[in-house]
This record gives C-alpha cells, sequence and structure tokens, in this order.
C-alpha cells in the first residue's frame, strides 16, 4: 500500500492504459459481428469544420523581454528602487550606482582638456599677430628704401647749396682788395665756415646714399628674412596644433567616455513592463551583469515543447487554438512564431499522442499528439516552438499553463461522421459505413453498406469524400465502439475509482 500511495501518478496512468487496451479489444471482438442490437447508436451525417492538429501544452512567456544592463562598471551599487512584480515605465530609475570617483576624474579631463584649448589659442593668436608684422615689414621694405632715396637726394640738394654758398663767398672775399681790412677778415671767416659746413653736407650726402645703395641691396635678403620669420611662426604654430589636436581629441574622447559612464549610474527602464528579475543589491559592486528585467505584459508569447514526430509538420504562420484555466472554456487564436531547428530536450515516456481516436496527449497534458508510450523512451528530443498570442485577456499571467492545438490543417463545411463510424472491411484494405435505411420488424436498423473515403481527421469526426452519402443520412456507430474520448471510458469504469 505504501508503494501505492507513493506511485499514485503511475497507478492512474496503468489504469488508464489498461481501460484504453480492454475497449480496444473489446471494438476488435464485437467488430465483426453483425450488429442486430435494438440498443445500437445511430449518427446524423452533418457539415462540419474538422481540424486536424498537434497538440500540446505550453507556458505563457512575456512577447517582449527586456534585460538592464549599465556599460558603468566597478562601482558601488547605492540604491535599488523596484522590486519584483513592480510595474514601471520606460525612463523610470531602476538603480543608481556610485558616480562620486567619475565625477573627479572628468573635472580633471575637463581641466587638462581647458589647458590643451589654451595652447591652440596662444598658438593661434601668435600666427595672427606673425602674419600682422610680416605684412608690415614687407610693406616697409620698399617704403624705407623711397625714403633712404628720398633723404640721399635731400643732403645732395643740401651739398649743393653749400657749395654755391661757399663759392659765393670765396668771390666775395676775393673782391676785397684790402687784405688787412676788417672786411676782408669777415670774408675770409664766412668762407671757413662755409666750407666747414660743404663738407660735412657731402659726407652727410654720401652717408645718406651710403644707406640708400645698402638697402637696394639687401632687400630680397629682407624679404627672405621677413617671409623666414613668419614660416618659424607657421611651423611652430603646426606644431602645436598637431601636438593640441591629438591630446585635445583623445582627451575629449577621455571626456566623453567619463560622461557615458555617469550617465550610466543612473540605469533607467528601456521599456514599459513587470519587473520579473532583480540581481543586484545595495553595497554590491556592479560588474556589468543584468540589474533588471522587464517583461511587456501587455503581450504574450507561448513556449511549449514539440517531439522529433511531430516537429516536421510544425510551420511558422500556423494558426493555433489556445485554451488556458484562468480563461475557462474561451478559445484564444494565437500564430506559430518560430520553431527551433535544433533539439532542445528529451522527453521521459510520458503519455502522449493519439490512440484509437484519443487525443491522450491533451487529456494528460503531454506535449505531443502522434505518439503514444508506456516505457522508456529518453531516446526521443523534443523542439522548442514559440507561439504569439493573438487574441489579448487581461486574465493572463506569465508562467501560466496553455493547452494548445497547433492547426495542421483545416476544412469547413465538410461531411463527416463519428470516428468510430468508419469501418474497415475484412482485408482492412477499404473503408465503409452503414447507413441505416430503415427499420426491421424486430427493431433492428435495415443498413446498407456505403464505401467511403476518408478526409482528414479530429479526436471525434471523420471527414468523409468520395461516397454516395448526404448531409442528414443516418449511420451505424457500433456499440462496442461508441465511446470516443478517455474521459467517457473512465466515467463508465467504476473500477478506476
Amino acid at each position: 500500500m505504501k508503494w501505492i500511495k507513493e506511485h499514485k501518478k503511475v497507478c492512474i496512468i496503468i489504469a488508464i492504459v489498461a481501460v484504453v487496451v480492454i475497449a480496444i479489444i473489446i471494438g476488435v471482438v464485437s467488430g465483426g459481428k453483425k450488429q442486430t442490437d435494438s440498443n445500437e447508436e445511430t449518427a446524423t451525417v452533418e457539415k462540419r469544420t474538422l481540424m486536424e492538429s498537434v497538440s500540446a501544452t505550453g507556458t505563457f512567456v512575456a512577447a517582449d523581454e527586456e534585460k538592464i544592463t549599465s556599460d558603468t562598471t566597478g562601482v558601488e551599487v547605492l540604491a535599488v528602487n523596484v522590486e519584483v512584480g513592480d510595474r514601471v515605465s520606460a525612463g523610470d530609475v531602476i538603480a543608481v550606482l556610485d558616480s562620486a570617483d567619475l565625477q573627479d576624474n572628468l573635472a580633471d579631463a575637463k581641466e587638462s582638456l581647458a589647458d590643451t584649448n589654451e595652447q591652440t589659442h596662444s598658438a593661434k593668436r601668435n600666427l595672427e599677430q606673425a602674419g600682422k608684422t610680416r605684412d608690415e615689414d614687407l610693406a616697409n621694405v620698399d617704403t624705407n628704401i623711397q625714403d633712404a632715396y628720398d633723404e640721399w637726394q635731400s643732403a645732395e640738394n643740401n651739398y649743393n647749396e653749400s657749395v654755391a654758398a661757399y663759392n659765393e663767398a670765396v668771390a666775395m672775399a676775393n673782391s676785397i682788395m684790402d687784405k688787412t681790412s676788417t672786411a676782408y677778415t669777415n670774408a675770409n671767416s664766412q668762407v671757413n665756415t662755409l666750407k666747414r659746413q660743404m663738407d660735412t653736407d657731402r659726407r652727410t650726402a654720401d652717408s645718406r646714399k651710403s644707406s640708400y645703395d645698402r638697402l637696394v641691396s639687401q632687400r630680397e635678403d629682407t624679404i627672405k628674412r621677413i617671409n623666414d620669420t613668419y614660416q618659424d611662426q607657421v611651423d611652430t604654430y603646426n606644431n602645436t596644433m598637431d601636438s593640441t589636436e591629438d591630446s585635445g581629441k583623445t582627451q575629449q574622447e577621455r571626456i566623453d567616455d567619463l560622461q557615458e559612464q555617469i550617465d550610466g549610474t543612473v540605469v533607467k527602464a528601456t521599456a514599459s513592463g513587470l519587473v520579473t528579475a532583480v540581481n543586484v543589491e545595495v553595497g554590491d559592486t556592479y560588474n556589468g551583469s543584468v540589474i533588471a528585467v522587464i517583461d511587456n505584459v501587455d503581450s504574450f508569447d507561448i513556449t511549449t515543447e514539440i517531439d522529433e514526430y511531430d516537429i516536421n509538420s510544425i510551420a511558422v504562420g500556423q494558426e493555433v487554438v489556445i485554451k488556458t484555466n484562468a480563461t475557462g472554456d474561451e478559445e484564444l487564436s494565437g500564430t506559430v512564431k518560430k520553431a527551433s531547428p535544433i533539439a532542445t530536450g528529451s522527453s521521459s515516456g510520458d503519455l502522449s499522442g493519439s490512440l484509437g481516436g484519443l487525443d491522450l496527449g491533451s487529456i494528460m497534458g503531454g506535449s505531443g499528439s502522434s505518439s503514444f508510450s508506456t516505457g522508456n523512451s529518453n531516446d526521443d528530443v523534443t523542439f522548442t516552438v514559440t507561439i504569439a498570442l493573438n487574441t489579448p485577456s487581461d486574465k493572463l499571467r506569465i508562467g501560466m499553463t496553455a493547452k494548445l492545438n497547433i492547426v495542421l490543417q483545416k476544412n469547413a463545411d465538410v461531411l463527416s461522421v463519428p470516428y468510430n463510424a468508419v469501418q474497415t472491411d475484412d482485408e482492412g484494405t477499404s473503408y465503409y459505413v452503414q447507413k441505416v435505411t430503415g427499420t426491421n420488424e424486430d427493431g433492428t436498423y435495415k443498413t446498407k453498406k456505403i464505401k467511403v473515403d476518408k478526409g482528414i481527421e479530429s479526436d471525434y469526426y471523420t471527414e468523409i469524400i468520395n461516397s454516395g452519402l448526404e448531409e442528414g443520412d443516418q449511420v451505424i456507430v457500433p456499440a462496442a465502439e461508441k465511446q470516443n474520448s478517455l474521459e467517457d471510458m473512465i466515467n463508465q469504469s467504476s473500477s478506476m475509482g
């Protein structure tokens, strides 16, 4: 009894399997017998929308997930402003990191850049002044030559006037006959004075001419010297600019990086949603990991695992019918969004798939619909499929379970009969149904075998094509096979408890 209690789920599964096997055996044994029991059931041929699908269970996840991080690392966490379960809006502050050292480094970097910029401005000012000086000096070269020429000519004129005055004084002195007279003495003194002035003016004119000749001969050298002086300043400016440009660029990059790191110390939500994880605490040294996770709870995806037998039937864009415990009987709509090409896990012998028209997967909560296993199937792998939810509902939450039917094929408005109304002939090569044509005196039905071809099959109904059946016809549903769901068998079996 202790083992049974500890393995209650296993016992239930074994019991269910036993019921299914017994039902199949009964169906096989009675399937070949002629139905003469007046209690045999009939069903009406009806037009329905049938759907062939892969059943699975999945979990609701956020369609969009934001992992909040910061590029600023190696600093202390000063504040954490959110907790798991909080709703945030884009721009809300999630956490605050220490920026004190970064602020100090930024101030130093700005001061260094200011010094570099001052060197640049000083070099520009010096170059501008050198340009003005060059222009003035070049303009003065010819002006100075012209001034020297004018001074030389003026000195020559003065000399010529002195010569004329001297000659006149000599003539005056020579005209005085009495060489002992006071008049002669005075005239001779005047001659001597004018002689000295004439000699002085000659020397002045010669000096002015020498200055002029020197300026003329040095003109090209002077112009070259002026230009060379300016070029030296240009070279100094260029060297300074090259140096300060590289330094300034490096310093500006440093400033921008520090500013970006400082901005990163105020960690903000990049999207609105629900905080589903907080990974840091006050006092931690932040190392670049995920600070918090924000899920967009206004839009959901569903992830499920599909086994290897069914994965090739799954394609992006397929319709998915979704039901949840939270939404009751309401059917939600979804679309296959992504199917992983890489196996993500292995099954462990779950009861799943279908048997005799029974969808054990959906009943048992398994993840597949095309296989049934009671033994060890560790070699069966699964693939992750993501489904986008198209029907919004405020009743849904992250982590809720969804029952899924991924629609492989849907045929609308087709003739259909219950799954078990379609029988196989003795050779097992063709299908038929027993169409009711009347009633015998003993109350049994008169029937006619109608050969049919099957279209798609759902859990409970089969599409009938290429037959003489019409909507409204009655067909026999063999009594031993009329249960069409595992739930019916369980409800009718008192031994299951």
